[in-house]
């Protein structure tokens, strides 16, 4: 519920969204609201701070969030996770402690980010983009990710297969190669 939580100031990372309660992994926190609903070409058009507050809805929509959702920070290590407009947590959350998400759930931009977290494994930076995870991360996430994601991520699974099993020689010239994967995050 929104009143198990509180917006206070996160350090560097400007606002963040405070446990008010302590929180059991799997426990239900709050829905996630949100305001209009724009498409790629109308971003231009709106303030700083709504730019500031987008998620990517699939590849031609984004919302504007409205607090206290908008101002659940990144982590490369989150305590929450969401799905839809359900943030729940993934792991236990005491009182007091920031909860926090991981933006790469829903990102599809690909834009590059400075990331704040202080988690163990952060870079610092991160990739705006659920395939810059690495692959165990998406298996993890998968579940909870929007359904354009899921689509995406089972019609590259059937890709490698193809890929895998026809000889380069049989392949061809218009067909990528396997490369490396990249890593991402988003703050």
């Amino acid at each position: 519920m929104i009143g198990d939580v509180a917006v206070h100031d996160a350090g560097r990372k400007g606002k963040g969204v405070f446990a008010l309660r302590d929180f059991r992994k799997g426990e239900f926190i709050f829905r996630r609201r949100h305001g209009k609903v724009v498409t790629v070409s109308q971003i231009r058009s709106l303030s700083a701070e709504d730019r500031r507050h987008l998620c990517e809805l699939d590849r031609k929509k984004s919302a504007v969030l409205l607090p206290p959702g908008c101002f659940l920070n990144h982590s490369c290590e989150p305590n929450a996770m969401r799905s839809g407009v359900k943030v729940f947590a993934w792991r236990a959350i005491r009182r007091g402690d920031e909860i926090t998400i991981d933006y790469r759930l829903n990102a599809f931009s690909g834009e590059r980010s400075s990331c704040a977290c202080g988690s163990a494994s952060c870079t610092g930076t991160t990739t705006l983009n659920f395939f810059s995870l690495d692959r165990p991360t998406q298996r993890r996430y998968l579940p909870y990710a929007p359904q354009v994601i899921r689509r995406e991520y089972r019609a590259r699974k059937s890709d490698a297969g193809v890929k895998r099993t026809t000889p380069a020689s049989l392949r061809g010239s218009d067909q990528p190669t396997r490369s490396a994967s990249s890593s991402a995050r988003r703050s």
